[in-house]
């Protein structure tokens, strides 16, 4: 009964996802999104107050497909510099929420940020964040980054500014070149040596 329950949820918040990208959110019902979900209206309430608390969860979906996608392709993290690596992960991310576009993403900002999310900034897991601070460890010893500041503090604070220059990019309805924004944050906080600057 969970999986079924698992998967009706999934079914709805993947319906809700393609009719907010192809679609306006004040052009789309929730008959739109169940009638493609192929749920009824009773299972969409059961799982959402509204059309507008689906946002949440399209933040939740953005989260674990991004960490899915990085734990999936793990070994291409194995080549390249530890402050490549670095960029990769917080790539991912972004790669997400592009391809979710910025209307998506305002709305999944704004949702959590009405309900004080505690979780509504933050990237990284644990297992991610282990990584990164590893990853910053080495980066810090093979001299390829500047910032000697505590390798767990660097992954929280990096975590804002990629958090920071994406809020910038959706409040600017996509009209700034996210990557190009958030490598030249990421260049000012970690100060990479000559030869290991992101571009």
């Amino acid at each position: 009964m969970t999986n079924y329950k698992e998967g009706t949820r999934d079914r709805i918040v993947d319906s809700a996802i393609n009719q907010f990208r192809n679609r306006p959110y004040d052009d789309v019902s929730v008959k739109d999104i169940c009638d493609e979900a192929g749920v009824t209206r009773n299972s969409f309430y059961y799982y959402f107050e509204s059309k507008e608390m689906v946002f949440d969860a399209i933040g939740d979906w953005c989260s674990r497909t991004a960490r899915s996608r990085l734990l999936d392709s793990m070994t291409s993290l194995i080549t390249g510099s530890a402050y490549e690596r670095i960029w990769e992960i917080f790539k991912a991310y972004l790669d997400v929420q592009l391809e979710l576009g910025n209307e998506i993403m305002n709305r999944v900002i704004l949702s959590r940020t009405q309900r004080s999310r505690s979780d509504y900034y933050s990237y990284i897991d644990d297992r991610l964040a282990k990584i990164l601070t590893q990853l910053i460890a080495d980066a810090q010893t093979n001299g390829e980054i500047r910032n000697d500041w505590d390798p767990a503090a660097l992954v929280s604070t990096s975590n804002s500014v990629v958090y920071g220059v994406n809020m910038k990019w959706c409040f600017q309805w996509g009209q700034t070149d996210v990557y190009e924004d958030c490598m030249y944050a990421l260049n000012a906080l970690f100060m990479p040596n000559p030869g290991f600057e992101l571009k």
